[in-house]
């Protein structure tokens, strides 16, 4: 953890999401500001697109937007995956957190319906490849695109360029507790991301349905490579135990992350309670395999 109270944001978005980095950057130092008892900043500096990130000798966050590469659309689709897969495979020897923002997927119909068609799919392509690139080169994903679908383009009156009043507040809170949950382990304790993590989600803006706070995360990698991810589990505690016993024995998580989300498990229940859900879940586990051998 460094001394340094200030966390340098490196941003290559498009000139309409500036405004949006800059809402995050004034939620993130909020935040570690109360959390933290101690008065941080948060600077924030704009290039035009990955190209001109090719080093950084500050320890920095460096957050980027898949709607940059929508200034190109007369370039085949297979030029532009190659060329954002080679710039995010440098990005991440930096050795720097890489976060990428995915974009929302409504298209205004300020133009001709074919070329607003043609740029919602080039959307879709590149949402895509942002969730391959994190699998890939360990990018931090930062999903506005589903965070902004569940309250409607219509409510936020915004579009994928992401103008308007009301969806900066959104989108710049959602990208603060992305940066805050995942990128700030050279800056700030775990601790402290927690309470702040907190404190964002105390100050999310209230525009449309209330979301639903989703119980089912769980982290996944280490260091720049770790992610908060949603899983799909049962209610039941041993279901999801079994679920994660096959996600070892496929090699879906390492051996030393298996250990570490027991340990972590001891730690919440304790150890007796622990070792009962798991030889619970291994039974489960091997019932459902006897099930589908019957079949």
């Amino acid at each position: 953890m460094t001394n340094t109270a200030c966390i340098p944001i490196l941003a290559a978005v498009t000139p309409d999401e500036r405004g949006v980095v800059e809402a995050a950057a004034k939620d993130i130092a909020d935040a570690l500001s109360q959390a933290a008892d101690q008065t941080w900043t948060c600077r924030c500096d704009f290039v035009p697109d990955l190209t001109a990130i090719s080093e950084t000798s500050a320890n920095c966050v460096i957050v980027t937007s898949v709607a940059v590469p929508l200034a190109h659309m007369d370039l085949p689709w297979e030029q532009v995956e190659q060329q954002l897969r080679a710039s995010y495979a440098v990005l991440c020897q930096i050795g720097v957190p890489v976060m990428i923002c995915t974009a929302l997927r409504h298209v205004s119909l300020e133009g001709d319906a074919t070329t607003a068609a043609r740029k919602l799919r080039r959307l879709r392509q590149l949402n895509l490849l942002a969730t391959k690139l994190s699998h890939e080169y360990g990018v931090i994903v930062i999903d506005l695109d589903r965070i902004l679908a569940d309250i409607g383009a219509h409510s936020l009156n915004t579009d994928y360029r992401l103008r308007g009043a009301e969806v900066v507040g959104v989108a710049g809170n959602a990208i603060a507790r992305g940066i805050v949950a995942n990128a700030l382990d050279a800056f700030v304790s775990v601790n402290v991301q927690d309470s702040a993590c907190a404190a964002l989600e105390k100050n999310r803006p209230a525009i449309g349905p209330a979301p639903i706070a989703p119980t089912n995360l769980m982290a996944m990698g280490k260091g720049r490579r770790k992610q908060l991810v949603s899983t799909v589990t049962d209610a039941v505690q041993e279901n999801h135990v079994g679920w994660l016993v096959r996600q070892f024995l496929t090699r879906q998580i390492g051996p030393g992350e298996a250990f570490a989300k027991f340990v972590q498990a001891v730690r919440r229940r304790g150890a007796r309670e622990s070792a009962m859900l798991l030889i619970s879940g291994l039974a489960q586990l091997f019932r459902s395999a006897e099930m589908r051998q019957r079949r």
